[in-house]
């Protein structure tokens, strides 16, 4: 069990597993809920678990979405928003030691929008090699976008990226000079250290102070979570 559980277990007086196969069942059940009934089973060797059928595991993912302020209908005010949420979700991938290699894009019209398109927006999903660049992530998200989105107000943006691998050293690809990499992944490196220690808003890109931009905004939502320039 976890911290949180096992100090709920303790506030019921229960330490060990002796006082937990001993406790009021149905006690357990009002205090935590079916986790209660499901310790308390365990507690005395039964598991209503079905082996006999496939454990499904659900696939890790990292991803930011906002809810807009008001309807976009400028791309490049669009555009400026799914790079700072991309950039927002490369660095924690940065953060966590992973790569991506799959690359997904929600687009949510505003209600006006979604009457007249007679959908709510779209989502759309790109498998890349597996990357954690900020260039690369909101290269391939900008396609996304501009392959897909038809002039709708759109209101909601979200990105998310799956099929996680460990970041185990940097690929390069054959397209472009290693040296122009190599620099642009320390660049990345340390733009992240400089948000850890000193604050988001005190390094942003130039286009986030451009009209529509959100990345500051957001930074002020409760240390960040709100507005997913938290990395964790």
């Amino acid at each position: 069990i976890g911290e949180r559980t096992a100090k709920r277990l303790n506030r019921l007086a229960i330490h060990n597993m002796y006082e937990l196969a001993h406790a009021n069942p149905y006690l357990l059940k009002q205090a935590m809920g079916l986790i209660g009934t499901q310790l308390f089973a365990t507690a005395w060797g039964i598991d209503r678990a079905q082996v006999t059928e496939p454990a499904k595991v659900k696939s890790a993912s990292l991803g930011n979405s906002q809810v807009l302020p008001r309807d976009y209908l400028n791309q490049a005010e669009i555009e400026t928003v799914i790079k700072e949420i991309g950039e927002q979700v490369a660095a924690r991938l940065r953060h966590h030691h992973k790569m991506a290699g799959c690359l997904s894009l929600s687009i949510g019209f505003s209600y006006a929008a979604a009457a007249a398109d007679g959908r709510g927006g779209f989502h759309q999903a790109l498998k890349i090699e597996p990357t954690n660049d900020n260039q690369v992530l909101t290269r391939q998200l900008l396609w996304l976008f501009r392959k897909n989105w038809d002039g709708q107000a759109v209101r909601n943006i979200g990105v998310y990226s799956s099929k996680l691998s460990a970041n185990t050293g940097q690929q390069l690809s054959l397209f472009e000079p290693a040296s122009t990499q190599i620099k642009a992944s320390r660049l990345n490196q340390v733009i992240d250290e400089i948000h850890r220690r000193f604050g988001f808003t005190k390094l942003v890109y130039a286009t986030s102070l451009l009209k529509g931009g959100t990345a500051i905004e957001r930074a002020s939502l409760v240390g960040g979570h709100n507005g997913g320039n938290s990395y964790e």
